[in-house]
């Protein structure tokens, strides 16, 4: 409670909106308080994550991992509005298993498993790839390839910073990263200025960045942003900036191919919008899986939820 409320009945709450603006506001109270006994310090939470074994292994049985990745969103939302530095991912264990989870202590946090299919194909994109006249045109785009797949996925999250040699490929079936559209999200790895407040809303795919800049930004070093290609495609996104010029291209990084976005944006306040392709979540591939256990709740009536 960390003396929050007058009284443990206060600290209820119901509904899903209810419970994931409580969670971001738990973080930010931990990031406030660590400010306030220990100075004006970058706060990050080394771990963080979800039990993926969650709703008695439904998503195992089904392919269905809706649950899992409203969870895993539900923490990114958290993490975003909270306004903490950074996170650890908790956890990768390349051994895990449907049945014995991370192999410790009856875990099944991971990311990753054995088991499970590989990532949610994108729909097709129509065959005119960038058009000039498109918003999200870029003449620094690498590829003239007009279709997503998981494989362009995996390139971006292929890239081994824990060894000086190349990380093999990996075979295109079976890669097992689970519930991937919830962790794998854009985010701005480079800003001229401080970041007012970011988010993605995984929902509508669309990401937001408000900074404020203490002078326009050189040519040299712009603000750049992280756009996964598997929600916003080429052909499916579109910029919106309160000012300035941008771009988008794809740049290779150790062997991996990443969606970047450039934006050369004047002094003061700036807001940028990028919306990406909405698509069903936490379905598994080639199958149309039976509605997941948040969705049985939601046909029953009780799509109330109590923490």
């Amino acid at each position: 409670m960390r003396g929050k409320y007058l009284s443990p009945a206060f600290a209820v709450k119901i509904g899903e909106s209810a419970i994931r603006n409580c969670f971001r506001d738990q973080l930010k109270y931990l990031r406030e308080e660590g400010e306030e006994k220990m100075g004006a310090r970058p706060t990050v939470f080394t771990e963080i994550g979800i039990p993926y074994d969650m709703d008695d292994k439904y998503a195992y049985k089904t392919g269905n991992y809706t649950s899992q990745t409203l969870a895993m969103d539900a923490n990114h939302y958290a993490l975003e509005g909270s306004g903490v530095a950074g996170f650890t991912l908790w956890t990768y264990v390349p051994s895990n298993t449907h049945y014995w989870g991370d192999n410790w202590n009856g875990e099944d946090l991971s990311i990753y498993s054995a088991d499970d299919k590989q990532l949610p194909t994108s729909p097709e994109v129509d065959s005119a790839t960038y058009n000039p006249e498109s918003p999200s045109y870029s003449e620094g785009r690498t590829s003239g390839d007009a279709s997503v797949s998981p494989s362009i996925l995996k390139r971006t999250l292929s890239v081994d910073r824990m060894s000086a040699s190349r990380t093999p490929s990996v075979n295109s079936e079976g890669v097992g990263m689970r519930a991937a559209e919830a962790y794998v999200r854009p985010t701005q790895t480079a800003t001229h200025g401080r970041v007012v407040s970011h988010g993605f809303d995984l929902k509508n795919c669309v990401f937001h960045l408000t900074l404020s800049a203490p002078s326009s930004t050189a040519e040299d070093a712009p603000t750049e942003i992280f756009l996964p290609e598997y929600h916003f495609p080429q052909g499916k996104t579109e910029v919106e900036v309160l000012g300035g010029k941008w771009k988008i291209s794809v740049d290779e990084t150790q062997g991996a191919s990443q969606q970047v976005l450039r934006w050369w944006h004047a002094a003061g306040e700036q807001k940028l919008t990028v919306k990406g392709l909405k698509r069903r979540q936490g379905t598994a591939i080639g199958s149309e899986a039976e509605a997941g256990y948040l969705d049985q709740c939601k046909e029953t009536g009780k799509s109330c939820t109590v923490m």
